[in-house]
């Protein structure tokens, strides 16, 4: 029998590969920990997803500078983990925290999401702010529940270059002026290619100012979870000319509000959950339209011949492909059985668009279900 220590370090790392990949997010963190305490085999492996995603925060137990400074202490008696952390989210109200989180020569964090800081803020927040944004292999920025100040979003996006995609959760700045003159302009702007809008919709006012910080001439993805602002026509009118990518849920009622000849160059229009403002939103595509493909995320309970009818009857020279996506739990033993058990959620799918499968357009795939789905 082979023994362990002669098998090659690429089974090991396979082995943890599939535990992390098969597992829910809890579940797998805790297999991962003891494998990682099995042996050196599965350490290295087993590090990499443990510390890949690292969160301080407030929690009910422990302070976020509690939480800071026993993460610098951990990095900087074991500085070979601080490659590993990809995604880190920091409370960015807290100046201790902040300080011990500047401490850290952090090479590879590629997201980072901040929590709201303080109108009252003081210098010594923002300047670690405009640090840990400004890390070069930085290019996701995800500012997370709050009243965030227009001031202090005008100072992260003027000290963050680097980044390619900007995600607003629950943002509500308190004032929607940006405070930067034309002469003080950084040289260097960011250029975002996606934006995500989720219960932030105040923030495009912000984005709209001729003196905010950031170059939008570049931005190609849009997702939206609503168009509540009234001024969205405006935004499409400056960005609609590069969109290639529209993100939205198809049961706002308004979508009938969007100028679709603002959107000359989309290419792929991804819906969660469609009805009858998605059908209507269809409908309404000028007839030399671009779109390639369609995702629709949850098909919700709208009536399945509505929609292969809006699809189909309308003009769409570019079709290639509709995908739609089917979610649920999968149980341990769930892909033991041939046909796993999900197929027929699959085919009920494919029987109820018969329109559609039958023209070659249409692609059915399941995505196992981890947790509570959050539209982003």
């Amino acid at each position: 029998m082979t023994s362990s220590s002669s098998l090659p370090q690429e089974i090991w790392d396979y082995i943890v590969d599939h535990i992390a990949g098969h597992l829910n997010e809890k579940m797998h963190l805790a297999e991962l920990r003891s494998a990682a305490l099995a042996g050196r085999c599965f350490l290295s492996r087993a590090q990499f997803y443990i510390f890949r995603s690292i969160s301080v925060h407030n929690s009910p137990r422990t302070e976020p500078e509690v939480r800071a400074e026993r993460l610098l202490h951990v990095m900087t008696s074991s500085p070979h983990l601080i490659r590993c952390v990809q995604d880190l989210e920091v409370y960015a109200g807290d100046t201790r925290s902040l300080r011990a989180l500047a401490q850290i020569p952090w090479s590879n964090v590629i997201q980072l999401t901040l929590g709201p800081v303080e109108a009252a803020a003081g210098s010594f927040i923002l300047k670690s702010l405009a640090k840990l944004v400004g890390l070069p292999s930085v290019r996701g920025l995800v500012f997370r529940i709050g009243r965030w100040d227009a001031t202090h979003l005008c100072n992260i996006f003027a000290s963050c270059t680097s980044i390619n995609r900007l995600i607003f959760v629950h943002c509500h700045p308190p004032r929607l002026v940006a405070p930067f003159a034309r002469p003080g302009m950084p040289a260097t702007l960011a250029r975002p290619e996606s934006i995500t809008f989720s219960g932030s919709n105040p923030i495009m006012d912000l984005l709209l100012e001729p003196t905010c910080p950031l170059d939008l001439s570049c931005l190609t993805r849009l997702k939206f979870a609503e168009f509540d602002n009234p001024r969205i026509n405006t935004f499409l009118r400056r960005v609609g000319p590069t969109l290639t990518h529209l993100h939205l849920n198809g049961y706002d009622r308004k979508l009938d509000n969007l100028d679709l000849d603002l959107l000359p160059n989309l290419t792929q229009i991804d819906a969660f959950r469609i009805s009858e403002p998605f059908n209507r939103f269809l409908a309404r595509l000028p007839a030399t339209n671009s779109i390639d493909m369609i995702n629709v995320l949850s098909m919700g309970t709208i009536s399945k011949e509505t929609f292969e009818c809006a699809i189909l009857e309308r003009s769409m020279p570019a079709l290639k492909r509709v995908n739609v996506q089917v979610s649920g739990h999968i149980p341990d033993w769930g892909t033991w059985f041939r046909p796993p058990p999900w197929e027929e959620a699959v085919r009920g799918i494919e029987e109820s668009l018969p329109r559609l499968c039958e023209s070659g357009l249409l692609r059915v795939v399941f995505v196992p279900f981890h947790g509570s789905t959050v539209f982003l």
